[in-house]
């Protein structure tokens, strides 16, 4: 998501933005998150023109703040009053997990001159207008390096991009680069408007609609018959984004690999058959898996999807482990991890769609059961 941190700046005589910079660069290394990727917004917040066409600012603020009730919001309630009486300095993520918005936002609380943090909506559009036109991009992180943008290599700019290096000389930075805008988010740029912003937040609470959709339902559907799902995927999401070495992304694409293995042990148990030329013993999972597929549905263009994801799942495993081997750097480690975890979920939705009747329960009650049992027998 989206994320502004604000600062109470007017009182500050010298350029402020240094100080904020070192501030708020410093707390996150701190958390040591395996993985940060985002453009990097300032900017001062321009919203004294609006507080003048209102007589009851305070009503403006929660009109700001609150947006339709369902947004991320951490604004400190007792210094909500420096957004009328003082200036204020952004610095917006645009793009951070809620976990770590959340975990940066507390490490700043104490903070004199921190005012808090707000999820940023692009489709409301004082939002856009505040957060998106009136600021915009000027670095980009990734994990502890940093990209200063410039719009091209003339004079100016570079000794832009020299200036603002020496002001993050306080910053633990690995490497500071330059990255041109060639004028993205500019006047120059005509997809910088507010239409084209509302269009991409729109589609993105979609997507998140859907992933969160096929999520549901394999909770809701898949684990019936399939009961240790649950820990299986939940393992694999905590695998994912503690990982910080390829051998542990690469323990995440065998954990994925487990959960291919299990589901089809679940859906089709393996036997001594052998169909088609195709034998179905344990360590088939692939034929298990089509031969499923087959006896569920016969529609070929269902066969050939699953035939499509299991095929890019060995795909993307050999590459990490081919990966692995060679020792590379970690982010086409983390890419190549992320894009199996997808293809894992959308296989398993695959053979949710292809299953014409309920999936059978398989829940085992043994564990229970012995303890019943046991009870019994210490008690007579």
């Amino acid at each position: 998501m989206k994320v502004a941190y604000h600062f109470k700046c007017g009182d500050i005589s010298v350029r402020y933005d240094t100080i904020f910079y070192t501030l708020i660069f410093n707390k996150l290394f701190r958390l040591n998150e395996p993985f940060i990727s985002s453009k990097i917004l300032i900017g001062d917040l321009l919203i004294s023109n609006y507080f003048k066409k209102n007589e009851r600012p305070h009503d403006h603020l929660n009109f700001l703040f609150q947006v339709k009730g369902d947004i991320w919001n951490r604004i400190i309630p007792e210094k909500k009053d420096y957004f009328i009486k003082d200036s204020v300095f952004i610095i917006c993520f645009e793009t951070i997990s809620r976990e770590l918005a959340t975990k940066l936002h507390d490490s700043l609380i104490e903070e004199e001159r921190y005012l808090g943090a707000l999820e940023i909506d692009n489709s409301f559009e004082l939002h856009w207008v505040l957060y998106g036109e009136s600021i915009g991009p000027k670095f980009r992180l990734l994990n502890k390096e940093v990209n200063i943008f410039i719009d091209n290599d003339d004079p100016e700019n570079l000794e832009y991009f020299e200036d603002v290096k020496e002001r993050f000389k306080g910053i633990p930075f690995e490497r500071i680069n330059i990255e041109y805008s060639n004028y993205r988010h500019s006047i120059f740029d005509d997809r910088h408007n507010f239409e084209n912003a509302k269009r991409a937040t729109e589609w993105k609470k979609g997507m998140d609609s859907i992933f969160a959709t096929i999520s549901d339902e394999i909770i809701s559907k898949l684990t019936d018959t399939a009961p240790e799902l649950t820990d299986k995927l939940w393992s694999i999401n905590q695998t994912f984004l503690n990982a910080q070495t390829g051998e542990q992304y690469a323990q995440a694409m065998t954990s994925c690999r487990r959960v291919f293995e299990y589901v089809t042990d679940c859906l089709f148990p393996a036997t001594n058959e052998i169909i088609e030329g195709h034998s179905l013993k344990k360590d088939k999972y692939k034929n298990r898996l089509l031969e499923f597929a087959k006896r569920e549905f016969k529609s070929e263009t269902n066969i050939d999807l699953i035939v499509t994801n299991t095929a890019s799942l060995f795909e993307e495993w050999n590459k990490l482990y081919e990966l692995s081997n060679k020792g590379v750097h970690s982010e086409p480690h983390r890419q190549e991890c992320r894009r199996c975890i997808i293809r894992t979920i959308l296989l398993l939705d695959d053979l949710i769609a292809i299953k014409r009747t309920a999936f059978a329960t398989n829940i085992i009650g043994e564990n229970f059961i012995n303890d019943l049992r046991d009870k019994y027998d210490n008690n007579v």
